[in-house]
């Protein structure tokens, strides 16, 4: 059954398809009726020190609530401590505290252990400080001074985490896991479209920008969200790189999207053209006016959010009066919807403080993968319809160059590759014609049936001795032309071909072809001009002719 009828009915698949899941069912059912637990390497639980905090407040040390929790304190330095006398702590393990636009210094007792981001320039989003054990190993007490620059009504303070490197490194991947997920399935994406790509350039299938938009547009997204979680940190390094990366990368994640949905729709819209370089020069000059320390980075959402906001609403725009068109972005369509609703609903939780600035993404994350997925189904569809289309011009093609009978190109053909050979002449060129010689008394003596015979079989010996190393055409009833652009020994092949004619035609009809041939050089550079080709032939005609005319008198 090597054609898979059984798949054929809709019924027979259905079938399988239940049976594959009963499987899964009953492996299912299996395991859990016979369970064998073990205990994992590392368990979920983790060792945190969010209790027996105080503060400094007006009146000596106060209690603070359980961390994770919000601080009603006035002022722009907090101080934190914690008495160490009563705990035990392991110096291989490390003390774990999350900031956000704060500046942060840690006590041991007297001593200075740790300090990171001080200055206003320098305070960027939410941080990970890791502290060794080891410099607070003995002491009493840990202080911890928190310096905010983000004049809030109230303090966010988040949990601290005191355990070993690798537990802890497991809990955070833990806790960005859908979003090192979803940057994992955006890179998967790209790798996939930049095969397609490469297979285009080999195949010379046009529409690679329009690949290079999405691909550039899903590579940006996932790694923007990457960034925005600040999950890369955990190894340390240079912090700023993941900061201003990730402003970067969400300054310009518009760009792509705007190439992309202007080449898909052949949109010629002057506001789509100007938010292009808008938001390139957004980026651009946001970036400068902070590195010279004039207006703080995070201070320039607002502009990038504006620009979102109107690139949709022309977009959306743009697609209604293109009704027609849009039924090239069926998906697409309602996946701009989508992110529309997401960016706009985030943007505006943002505003108003119900959305956590370290959470900011999580709306964006099911808005760009639904969008992701829907540009993706749009492209594969427009691909199928193009392919498809070019599949039609290939025979339209073959159906205008390609003589029917003797399988050789025709008179279209060799036409084109005369008008080719004008613009950029090849070193020689060598022209042989053929003619089939009292064709007319064949048709009239044998019939026209035998005189196709003798011309499709004069066709194939002319391929058969001249199709490797030259270019074969069938130029008029029973008169054929082969072009030769490398050099070679013409008089031996012109004998091959006498004798393969010889040898293929029939005993009672006496085919003979007369042939004429003359070569050319040009020297490198020189142009080729329409007389120069008018020459050739007549010089090669003479040559035809006088062959035909001998054989003639014999």
């Amino acid at each position: 059954m090597t054609d898979f009828t059984i798949f054929k009915s809709f019924r027979n698949r259905a079938i399988l398809a239940v049976g594959i899941i009963i499987v899964f069912l009953l492996t299912l059912a299996t395991a859990l009726k016979y369970p064998v637990p073990l205990g994992g390497l590392i368990t979920p639980d983790i060792e945190q020190m969010d209790s027996g905090w105080l503060y400094e407040g007006g009146d000596g040390l106060e209690s603070l609530p359980r961390l994770p929790c919000s601080l009603e304190f006035d002022g722009s330095t907090l101080n934190l401590v914690h008495d160490l006398t009563a705990e035990q702590h392991n110096p291989e393990q490390v003390l774990a505290i999350q900031t956000r636009y704060q500046s942060i210094r840690v006590w041991a007792d007297e001593t200075l252990i740790y300090e990171a981001a001080q200055g206003k320039e320098y305070a960027l989003s939410s941080m990970w400080h890791f502290i060794s054990a080891r410099l607070y190993s003995g002491a009493s007490t840990l202080r911890v001074e928190l310096t905010k620059y983000d004049q809030g009504s109230e303090w966010e303070l988040f949990s601290v985490l005191q355990d070993y490197p690798n537990a802890i490194g497991w809990h955070l991947f833990q806790t960005h896991l859908p979003v090192v997920l979803v940057w994992l399935c955006c890179m998967l994406f790209v790798l996939m479209l930049i095969l397609i790509m490469i297979f285009m350039a080999i195949r010379r299938v046009s529409g690679i920008p329009l690949i290079l938009a999405l691909t550039a547009f899903i590579f940006l997204s996932g790694t923007w969200m990457l960034l925005d979680s600040k999950i890369t940190t955990i190894a340390g390094g240079n912090y700023s790189l993941t900061y201003f990366f990730s402003y970067c990368v969400f300054y310009l994640l518009p760009l792509p999207l705007l190439c992309y949905l202007q080449m898909i729709l052949e949109l010629r819209s002057r506001l789509l053209q100007a938010l292009t370089w808008i938001t390139t020069a957004n980026a651009g000059v946001w970036m400068l006016l902070h590195l010279l320390n004039i207006v703080p980075i995070r201070s320039t959402t607002v502009s990038v959010h504006l620009l979102i906001i109107i690139f949709l609403a022309a977009f959306l725009r743009e697609l209604h009066k293109r009704r027609a068109r849009q039924k090239r972005l069926v998906c697409t369509f309602w996946g701009i919807l989508l992110i529309f609703a997401a960016a706009l609903v985030s943007i505006i939780l943002y505003h108003v403080g119900l959305l956590p600035p370290t959470n900011s993404a999580v709306l964006y994350i099911w808005g760009i993968l639904a969008l992701i997925l829907c540009m993706t189904m749009d492209t594969v569809m427009m691909f199928g319809a193009v392919w498809k289309e070019k599949s039609y011009i290939e025979v339209y093609r073959q159906l205008a160059t390609e003589d029917k009978m003797t399988r050789l190109s025709n008179r279209n053909a060799y036409e084109l590759r005369i008008r080719e050979m004008q613009h950029q002449a090849p070193g020689e060129v060598t022209l042989i014609l053929f003619d089939i010689d009292r064709m007319k008394k064949i048709n009239d003596t044998y019939g026209h049936h035998v005189g196709d015979q003798m011309i499709a079989l004069t066709g194939q010996c002319i391929y058969e001795v001249f199709g490797d190393g030259g270019e074969c055409y069938r130029i008029g009833g029973d008169e054929f032309c082969v072009i030769l652009t490398s050099p070679q020994d013409v008089d031996c092949k012109l004998r091959e071909f006498d004798q393969l004619v010889g040898l293929r035609r029939t005993s009672h009809v006496p085919l003979k072809v007369s042939h004429g041939w003359e070569r050319r050089s040009f020297t490198e550079g020189q142009p080729m001009g329409p007389e120069d080709m008018v020459m050739l032939k007549t010089e090669v005609d003479k040559k035809l002719y006088r062959n035909k005319n001998a054989a003639a008198r014999q």
